[in-house]
């Protein structure tokens, strides 16, 4: 297909630029591990985590950001209405080098 650009999320090029969105309850390790098996070098979001959640250390929210060991690029949606808050999550998950890409909404 000519003209189409690939999709760069930092040193990482995604071609087809094409993302599997998050879905909660929905894009678990196991459903992203049978996703990859269809189509390698996509990239695969994981579900959709709030913000506030996270900064308050809720633990059904810690295991929703959990990666499988098979994962090389982690991608987590992180969604709230509080800029405090979802840039707290932001820097957490950063410093603790738990994901590669961030999905804001």
């Amino acid at each position: 297909m000519s003209g189409r650009l690939p999709l760069v999320l930092g040193g990482r090029t995604v071609d087809p630029p094409v993302v599997l969105a998050p879905m909660a309850g929905v894009t678990n390790a196991p459903f992203r591990r049978l996703c990859r098996s269809f189509g390698p070098g996509l990239v695969y979001v994981n579900e959709m985590v709030m913000a506030a959640a996270l900064v308050h250390g809720n633990a059904k929210t810690r295991r929703l950001v959990t990666f499988g060991s098979d994962e090389e690029f982690r991608s987590l949606q992180i969604y709230g209405s509080d800029p405090d808050f979802v840039g707290r999550a932001v820097r957490a998950l950063c410093e603790r080098d738990e994901v590669d890409h961030i999905d804001m909404n």
